[in-house]
């Protein structure tokens, strides 16, 4: 479960927030992301730093939704546009906020920091990754669907 790969991260190889998600994604769904792919989250962490802007862990989640459903450009698949923003929709819905900050005064704790909303974005990400099944394959270039 992405639940469990997110608290090993988190926990035990002391990533942040959006290296967490990432790093759990590429486990779990089989992203196929090398360590240098996965250091790119490395500074989306609180919230780019600034805790202003969207969460770390949500932005974690919209890379591996991301890498998931496209093959090399957003246009291939408008699908992911939709993915994104139902994912980010139902994120503020269900959990009051998406931006660093709020999401911290809500559920940050002294003992485990960020880790409960971390989980929180784990669950989302989950229910969306299980609700849209694998990737669909593209057309190939030049042909045209039968």
């Amino acid at each position: 479960m992405l639940i469990d790969r997110v608290r090993y991260y988190y926990l035990l190889e002391d990533m942040n927030c959006a290296e967490t998600i990432l790093c759990a994604a590429n486990d779990e769904y089989s992203l196929g992301l090398d360590p240098v792919g996965l250091r790119i989250m490395a500074g989306f962490g609180g919230g780019m730093g600034i805790g202003s802007t969207c969460c770390g862990a949500l932005s974690g989640s919209i890379a591996a939704i991301s890498v998931r459903f496209t093959s090399s450009k957003s246009h291939e698949n408008p699908l992911v546009a939709d993915l994104c923003r139902a994912f980010l929709e139902g994120f503020a819905t269900r959990h009051g906020a998406i931006d660093c900050d709020p999401l911290k005064d809500l559920y940050r704790d002294s003992r485990s920091g960020c880790l409960p909303v971390v989980e929180r974005a784990a669950g989302e990400l989950e229910r969306l990754m299980l609700e849209n099944g694998p990737k669909a394959p593209l057309p190939e270039r030049g042909k045209k669907e039968g």
